[in-house]
């Protein structure tokens, strides 16, 4: 880890509760950085916040359906009441499941629609207001190599990633004389519960074994590794602070050389 801290940072992560989200929650808070989770899964959710009040940082989580304004409009007023100004924002939320093109219902397309790309839509955009009136401010969205990278088996969710780098790269443009930096994280495979019930999923499109899914695609990847949650805290974190403060509308491709654009 390194030792960048981030006093003064208010930082709000959507999908906070498990996964990539819930270990920048943690690793932010060591940092100095208050932190406020956005989630359905309030169980989750505070035990996360228990880990990091037990290492004495600042946490709170709200019960927040990001799909919907109204709702993060009035848990932001909130958070600011309660934490201060937002200085960042991590769109973390995400859902992804791997279908054979023809059998991808319309329903299948709503869900991932909403929860991948109008939730992130929905959220830079409260958080640009919020941000506009503090005279500053970073957002994260985070992608996927799934953004960049078509997948056969996941037409949907390679289109709602592909929109969020179109979503990112625009309002970066718009937004950055205005000391507002927008920027994307795409990682490949991350070893998450989101991967833990994908490679079943996986293992039936490749027709193996889905114990053998993670060594697959070590085989296929450079670095002949997964994507760890340090490499995906390590680049937040210089996204976050002034170490790339002149970086907006830009990608980290966290793929350990398989992905180069």
């Amino acid at each position: 880890m390194n030792n960048e801290r981030m006093d003064g940072k208010v930082i709000i992560i959507t999908g906070g509760s498990s996964g990539m989200g819930a270990a920048l929650a943690k690793d932010f808070a060591k940092r100095g950085a208050k932190v406020a989770i956005f989630d359905l899964d309030k169980l989750k959710g505070m035990h996360v916040i228990q880990e990091i009040e037990n290492l004495k940082g600042k946490a709170l989580f709200f019960e927040v359906d990001v799909t919907n304004k109204q709702e993060i409009e009035a848990k932001v007023e909130i958070v600011e009441k309660e934490l201060g100004p937002i200085t960042s924002w991590i769109n973390s939320a995400g859902i992804s499941r791997m279908v054979p093109f023809l059998s991808s219902s319309e329903e299948l397309w709503d869900l991932t629609m909403n929860v991948n790309l109008k939730a992130t839509f929905l959220c830079c955009q409260v958080a640009i207001k919020k941000m506009l009136e503090h005279g500053k401010g970073e957002i994260i969205n985070m992608s996927s190599l799934s953004g960049k990278k078509a997948s056969s088996w996941q037409t949907v969710y390679c289109a709602s990633k592909f929109g969020v780098q179109g979503l990112t790269q625009s309002i970066a443009k718009e937004f950055a004389s205005d000391n507002i930096r927008i920027n994307s994280i795409c990682p490949g495979i991350v070893q998450t519960e989101m991967w833990e019930k994908l490679k079943y999923e996986y293992a039936q499109k490749r027709n193996i074994n889905p114990e053998e899914v993670m060594p697959y695609f070590e085989q296929n990847i450079p670095m002949h590794r997964l994507v760890e949650m340090e490499d995906v805290i390590n680049a937040a974190v210089f996204l976050l602070t002034d170490n790339s403060s002149y970086l907006t509308g830009q990608s980290i491709n966290l793929a350990g050389g398989e992905w180069m654009d």
